[in-house]
């Protein structure tokens, strides 16, 4: 089975780029019970924030600090991000306990949070080769239950506005893509560029949205299959929690000759839900209902991915762009 526990999550690498020492002296004032000496290492991957795991002789610890330039700058303030992660922690949901936030760029650097570190595996391929079927549905159907569980969380008592979370207007988002210099480069881009604003669909009640609610932003509990945490907050926001529900289930719809999307590959004989099943599931855990505005939603989806795709591999920007076009004929186009 490929997966990865907290200590080989995404890969480690050594990190020259921390001073361990004004970590340590850092955390000897502001992480109760912290006790050095540290070791550290850099989680592989990361393209905004660069994540670290910090070992000391009792406890372990992930780092989270904002790319240096000029790597780029994070979507929104890190800050922002450990304000979620407090917020949720009485909710019940699965996210790590934040411990201390430095905007003290003078400390390593750059601002930066201290959160613990949550034991787990991570299948790494959506697939999940080497499991039984059962076992492999059972994760499929933890993926979808802990999304479901996010959205089910009313955001409104959270007083996310405060930490700088105002409701995401979708036409926004969307005008940023439509924008993009690959917008119209072939004719089923430059279709979607122009039919996707003209159909925007009726808001559905705000959520937390993740953003990226990926298969390998989770992490499973060492024992039983249940979602021990959900990392990378850095795209959350509030708005339509669809906008999620569409990326997870563009890994079932948007295979390729040498990538067949989930639905191929879906049966009693795989273990693997179809779409179909995968939002049932999600519509009876929420309480929300889908609608006909998931196939714009999936259209949306694909064609942000198709851009995405365009530079690199014009060949799957073409396929995604015209698995978009299908889901928006099926949203009225």
């Amino acid at each position: 089975m490929t997966t990865h526990d907290t200590s080989q999550m995404l890969g480690t690498r050594p990190a020259d780029d921390l001073d361990g020492a004004a970590l340590a002296e850092w955390m000897a004032q502001a992480v109760d019970g912290f006790e050095g000496p540290l070791a550290y290492v850099r989680f592989a991957g990361g393209r905004r924030n660069r994540t670290y795991r910090i070992d000391t002789p009792e406890r372990a610890y992930v780092l989270r600090r904002r790319p240096s330039e000029p790597q780029g700058t994070a979507i929104h303030p890190l800050e922002r991000e450990f304000g979620l992660l407090q917020a949720l922690q009485p909710t019940g949901f699965p996210a790590p306990r934040p411990l201390a936030l430095c905007t003290d760029a003078e400390v390593i650097g750059e601002p930066f949070y201290v959160m613990q570190l949550v034991e787990g595996r991570t299948p790494w391929d959506e697939t999940m080769p080497g499991m039984t079927p059962a076992h492999r549905r059972e994760h499929y159907d933890a993926w979808i239950d802990a999304l479901a569980a996010l959205h089910a969380i009313d955001p409104a008592p959270l007083a996310l506005d405060a930490i700088g979370f105002t409701e995401c207007r979708l036409d926004r988002k969307l005008g940023h893509w439509t924008a993009k210099p690959h917008a119209r480069a072939t004719p089923k881009l430059a279709r979607l560029a122009d039919w996707l604003p003209a159909a925007l669909p009726d808001r559905a009640p705000p959520a937390i949205v993740h953003g990226d609610f990926r298969l390998q932003n989770l992490l499973f509990s060492q024992e039983g299959v249940r979602v021990a945490a959900v990392l990378d907050w850095d795209q959350a926001g509030v708005g339509d929690p669809r906008i999620d529900l569409a990326y997870v289930l563009a890994r079932w719809v948007s295979g390729t000759e040498l990538h067949p999307g989930l639905d191929e590959l879906a049966g009693a004989e795989s273990g693997i839900p179809s779409a179909d099943e995968m939002v049932a599931r999600y519509c009876q855990a929420s309480g929300r209902q889908a609608g006909t505005a998931l196939d714009w939603h999936l259209a949306y989806t694909l064609f942000r991915l198709a851009l995405l795709e365009q530079e690199q591999a014009p060949g799957h920007s073409a396929t995604l762009a015209a698995t978009a076009w299908t889901y928006a004929q099926r949203a009225g186009a």
